[in-house]
């Protein structure tokens, strides 16, 4: 068996981290499915820890596979880096702009992105300016901020603006390992309206949730309300109730190391969109360009 670590195993390691199901992960990387399957069986011999648990509805991943999906995520954004970096030699390019982005943005997106830009790009300067979508599509508009790079789900009219959705996050419910939903392939919002629930309220989480639960003629039944992606998961942790985020905030372990299961659900529940805006009347200069060319890429978005 062939004991070198590569980048394939990685990437599919990866794929079925994202997607819970080999199937998925497969057509994610375009491979077979037992490739996939062949290569994370040879990847947990290597490391020689088990990464996932399986089960008949697809894997989560084990207390093992959750530190080491960091350490993967970091081999390859350093990979990528380093391949932007050589198609985008421009050590010595100089500038600033000021990004604008909303709270969620700022607090579980931006980071990651702009901490590598800028060892790319250390000689361009870019501020930040957090606030909220409105208030930032009042500021592109005004010319206050170059670009704004926030969640475009509810932006309805983009007068004056040019809106480019980098990519869609699935929203799926949120349960403790031992809640009733956790032995379900996919949960009715009807059933969902039976328990109690945690109520995000930052970053119009919660105008977000009413809306898709109004399109069914539901109603969430509300226990707790915060602006903490945090405190949502150790309450769900705790059995406290249940959630419906986007899965791009999901993490299969709380604060406290209790897991948290993702489970699909069955209605077409609208995704969660996440994209870079700016001023369609203003055009845009090349640094401001290759920072949006960089957020496209796919190595940090996970």
């Amino acid at each position: 068996m062939n004991s070198s670590l590569t980048l394939r195993h990685l990437r599919y390691f990866i794929a079925t981290a994202e997607t819970g199901k080999i199937q998925l992960a497969a057509e994610k990387v375009h491979m077979s499915p037992s490739a996939v399957a062949d290569a994370i069986k040879n990847l947990e011999s290597i490391l020689g820890i088990d990464l996932f648990d399986r089960h008949r509805y697809g894997v989560i991943l084990t207390y093992d596979g959750h530190r080491f999906l960091n350490s993967a995520q970091r081999i390859l954004n350093m990979v990528d880096e380093s391949i932007f970096a050589f198609h985008n030699q421009k050590k010595n390019t100089e500038g600033r702009f000021i990004l604008g982005a909303s709270v969620s943005v700022v607090g579980y997106f931006l980071p990651i992105p702009l901490g590598q830009f800028e060892k790319i790009y250390p000689k361009v300067k870019v501020n930040i300016v957090e606030n909220s979508r409105d208030a930032l599509e009042e500021k592109l508009r005004a010319r206050e901020i170059d670009i704004a790079f926030m969640i475009t789900s509810n932006i309805k009219t983009a007068e004056g603006l040019e809106v480019e959705t980098l990519f869609r996050s699935t929203r799926t419910l949120w349960c403790a390992e031992s809640h009733r939903f956790a032995k379900m392939d996919k949960v009715p919002l009807a059933e969902i309206a039976k328990e109690s629930y945690i109520m995000l309220a930052s970053d119009e989480a919660e105008s977000n949730t009413n809306q898709f639960w109004k399109m069914f003629a539901l109603k969430p039944n509300v226990r707790i309300k915060t602006q903490s992606v945090e405190a949502v998961r150790s309450f769900i942790a705790r059995e406290s109730g249940v959630a419906i985020l986007s899965n791009i905030l999901y993490r299969p372990w709380s604060l406290d190391g209790t897991r948290i299961l993702s489970k699909q659900i069955e209605e077409p529940i609208p995704t969660m969109n996440l994209g870079v805006v700016w001023n369609s009347n203003k055009r845009l200069p090349l640094i401001q360009q290759q920072f949006i060319d960089f957020l496209k890429q796919d190595s940090w978005r996970f």
